[in-house]
């Protein structure tokens, strides 16, 4: 097998339920509630083959890395670039606050994502471009391994968006459960080839 015949497993696992509520969550960095790591624990369960993880380095992702990086002996990297989109002024606030606060800006938020992001946040093209460039280099230091990323929806949301032509005013409405897995293969060739495998809720 060449290194252009490669296939590289990627499974995309988001942090389970999190504590303080349901609010706007980017970067705000609260810890998984007990049903979280039951959801998460219970997920990876029936799955033994990876090589590598790799975790944003927000608490809801961290801490169940680590421990299962511990249980497994497998190797951790914390990587930025798999953290949640900053959502400014929306972070912490519900979005009965927000809609109270601006009315109809979520509405135009999901209409419109990049021109009616919240104040102060990181602008929806910079993010995906983030995370682009995250996969990438990804690939290219761990081509032909499986790997299991623990990351946030909107990570996923993005992947998903940039992978598939999906625009992303749509993909901010794919739903993303917590602690799903998302499986993507990836055929290294010219041009690179990413297969959606399966998905797991």
């Amino acid at each position: 097998m060449t290194d252009n015949d490669k296939q590289t497993t990627v499974d995309l696992l988001r942090h389970g339920n999190v504590l303080g509520g349901n609010y706007y969550r980017g970067i705000t960095d609260d810890a998984l509630s007990e049903l979280g790591w039951e959801q998460m624990q219970q997920r990876v369960m029936m799955f033994n083959h990876w090589n590598i993880i790799i975790s944003s380095p927000l608490q809801r992702c961290l801490k169940f890395a680590q421990t299962l990086s511990q249980q497994r002996q497998l190797p951790l990297i914390i990587n930025s670039g798999f953290q949640e989109i900053n959502f400014g002024n929306w972070e912490g606030k519900t979005a009965t606050q927000i809609e109270k606060e601006q009315p109809e800006s979520l509405m135009n938020f999901y209409q419109d994502p990049i021109n009616n992001a919240p104040l102060n946040s990181e602008p929806m093209v910079d993010f995906q471009q983030r995370i682009l460039t995250s996969w990438q280099q990804l690939l290219q230091l761990h081509q032909g391994k499986k790997i299991l990323i623990i990351t946030h929806g909107g990570v996923i949301r993005s992947l998903f968006s940039l992978f598939f032509n999906i625009p992303i005013k749509n993909s901010v409405a794919i739903k993303i459960s917590h602690a799903s897995l998302t499986r993507l293969q990836c055929f290294h060739g010219c041009p690179d080839f990413i297969q959606l495998n399966a998905l797991l809720n």
